[in-house]
């Protein structure tokens, strides 16, 4: 069921990374709940959930995000929520990984999701009000062998989320983060031949794969008014991977 969160009626919200895994789950329970959303990508999903539009966007690009919200704003009065998902990952270990891998993860995770913060932020602070949620990462919080790209764009998002808090917090705007535990999409589609997944999904606590609707409730309850006065925080939706190390005895 997508109809759980209050607080989102009518409330006029931007994902980017809109048309595909956490982005487009998190869009369809907004959607649900009576928000306006609008899916930004670079291409456009075979089939939209009812109450969401979809807006071309290489969120890499300054001047199309800031004309994109501008243009959100000018149609609608307002922008309420952002939620950054739009995302890539290179796998690779600092030999392996190529510089134009580095430079491309850096710039679709984290100047990415800056950009758009950047573009409804004076938006926002001229209301005196709006939530702004980006997609981080387990990866984000501890180290990965061979993910040096992804782990270092994600945790960077952490900590941006914290001092975007601190920048907009007298203006009324809330900012905060998610960082997912494995989730079943199709960026993390790659792993399922792989031999060290059972091992991965071990690490977590309830000892399975989350769903992206999972993830997605989250993402609208931080989006709405029923988390008006959470900010700052990076909240884990990981199964339990964050909480403690699985040690199996013999």
């Amino acid at each position: 069921m997508n109809q759980l969160i209050g607080g989102l009626k009518d409330k006029v919200v931007l994902v980017t990374g809109g048309t595909s895994g956490i982005g487009l789950a998190s869009a369809a329970v907004a959607a649900a709940n009576g928000a306006i959303v609008v899916c930004a990508d670079l291409q456009a999903a075979q089939k939209l959930p009812e109450g969401c539009e979809f807006r071309a966007l290489d969120v890499t690009d300054w001047k199309a995000t800031e004309a994109l919200v501008d243009d959100l704003v000018a149609r609608h009065g307002r922008i309420d929520g952002l939620l950054t998902s739009a995302g890539v990952s290179r796998v690779g270990d600092v030999q392996e990984m190529t510089l134009q891998d580095w430079d491309q993860v850096l710039q679709v995770n984290l100047t990415g999701s800056m950009y758009s913060a950047k573009a409804v932020a004076p938006h926002m602070r001229r209301r005196r009000q709006g939530s702004i949620v980006a997609l981080a990462s387990i990866n984000g919080m501890l180290g990965n062998s061979g993910n040096l790209a992804y782990c270092t764009s994600k945790g960077a998002v952490i900590q941006m989320v914290r001092s975007l808090a601190a920048d907009l917090s007298r203006s009324g705007v809330r900012v905060n983060a998610i960082s997912p535990g494995l989730i079943h999409t199709p960026m993390t589609a790659m792993l399922d031949q792989s031999p060290a997944l059972g091992a991965f999904v071990k690490q977590h606590l309830l000892g399975r794969v989350g769903l992206a609707q999972e993830v997605a409730h989250v993402a609208a309850f931080l989006l709405s008014d029923l988390s008006s006065f959470v900010t700052g925080i990076n909240l884990p939706v990981d199964g339990g991977f964050s909480a403690a190390k699985v040690i199996e005895m013999a």
